[in-house]
């Protein structure tokens, strides 16, 4: 942790601005909304509050220490280094968190950022630590259509900075889990509220004991495991469109261990399917229409409501909308690819698979 806070001048100079009127008269802007049951927070684009929060983030928060078991939201890490670590594990084990961001308890995040800033408020409405206070945190609406995050203050999902603090104030709980699968011979990271764990011995892994273990860990900071999330498996585990396989390891001449096998990662057959139809369609030589209309929901009726009934500008439309799913996919892909180039944990199928549909891609983007 960064033991000094900054000064005032650094905070009014570079969080602030130069505008210290924001000292008496700042004010959040923050708009909430749902998807599914997810209750999501997005702070305004082009406001003070928006600018303040990014600085935040960009100047403090990023260069506080974070376990090296974090993976998500970490600069330089990505999903491929949450799986990475388990590619040599036989037995697998995956927690989620319940309600991550909004259970960690808001008193936790004025301890940490009051690391930082300082209280004084030199005759004016606010101190350093209260607008930063209030640009990271945010209080639910007394009319939110969630009753139960009514009037509480939260750490919201959907602020750039929350990510980022969760990650910092989850690092003491990481470091205890981390000793503990040390201990244990236990592989562990995490990717927000996903945690994974793996080993080539399931007994104490996939036991009763191992889960009540994490449990109080994480109790530290008020948050508790959802239990429908639970997935322990043997030999292969699939996570978000990503599978992590491997072999058990096997028994030698007068039952010695031969060496712990090593596994790979591969894309799911249904995460590989919608690519793989897609580049069937392009070897057909499908108009773009065709392929936007089978493939992703492209309606030429809600189309006409909207834009009116211009054929010409309909497949227009639909020929701009493929090149962006081509230069998607393709990314998407190439990244795998070169992230596989580096630490060759890639599946030696899955990546002929990939390379060739990143040639069908490349043919068709103009």
């Amino acid at each position: 942790m960064i033991k000094n806070k900054i000064s005032d001048d650094f905070f009014r100079k570079a969080i602030l601005k130069g505008n210290e009127d924001l000292l008496n008269n700042f004010s959040p802007a923050v708009r909430e909304f749902q998807i599914g049951c997810d209750n999501l927070f997005e702070i305004t684009r082009e406001t003070e509050h928006k600018q303040i929060n990014d600085r935040i983030t960009k100047f403090v928060l990023e260069k506080t220490p974070i376990n090296s078991s974090a993976c998500g939201f970490v600069q330089g890490k990505s999903y491929y280094d949450f799986l990475r670590p388990h590619i040599s594990g036989y037995y697998f084990l995956r927690l989620d968190i319940k309600k991550f961001f909004h259970s960690i308890p808001s008193y936790e995040v004025k301890a940490l950022l009051s690391q930082f800033f300082n209280n004084e408020k030199n005759g004016n409405k606010y101190s350093a630590l209260d607008i930063a206070y209030m640009s990271v945190i945010h209080k639910v609406s007394d009319t939110h259509i969630d009753k139960d995050f009514r009037s509480k203050e939260i750490l919201p999902m959907g602020f750039s900075s929350s990510p980022v603090i969760s990650n910092i104030i989850f690092r003491k709980v990481d470091i205890l889990i981390q000793k503990l699968c040390e201990d244990k011979g236990i592989v562990y990271s995490r990717y927000a509220d996903d945690m994974l764990f793996s080993c080539d011995n399931s007994n104490y892994l996939h036991c009763d004991q191992f889960e009540r273990d994490i449990s109080i860990f994480i109790s530290t900071l008020s948050l508790r495991l959802k239990k429908r999330k639970r997935r322990a498996t043997e030999n292969t585990i699939s996570l978000n469109g990503y599978v992590v396989q491997n072999k058990k390891r096997e028994k030698g001449f007068l039952h010695v261990y031969k060496e712990k096998p090593v596994g790979s990662i591969r894309l799911s057959d249904k995460k590989l399917k919608p690519l793989k139809k897609l580049a069937s369609l392009l070897q057909k030589q499908k108009s773009p229409v065709v392929i936007m209309e089978s493939l992703f929901s492209l309606e030429r009726r809600k189309f006409i409501n909207r834009y009116g009934n211009n054929w010409n500008f309909y497949c227009k439309y639909a020929d701009e909308q493929l090149q962006n799913k081509l230069k998607g996919y393709r990314s998407y892909l190439v990244s795998l690819i070169k992230y596989n180039d580096k630490y060759g944990c890639v599946n030696v199928e899955c990546m002929e698979k990939l390379r060739a549909l990143v040639g069908v891609f490349e043919l068709n983007i103009k």
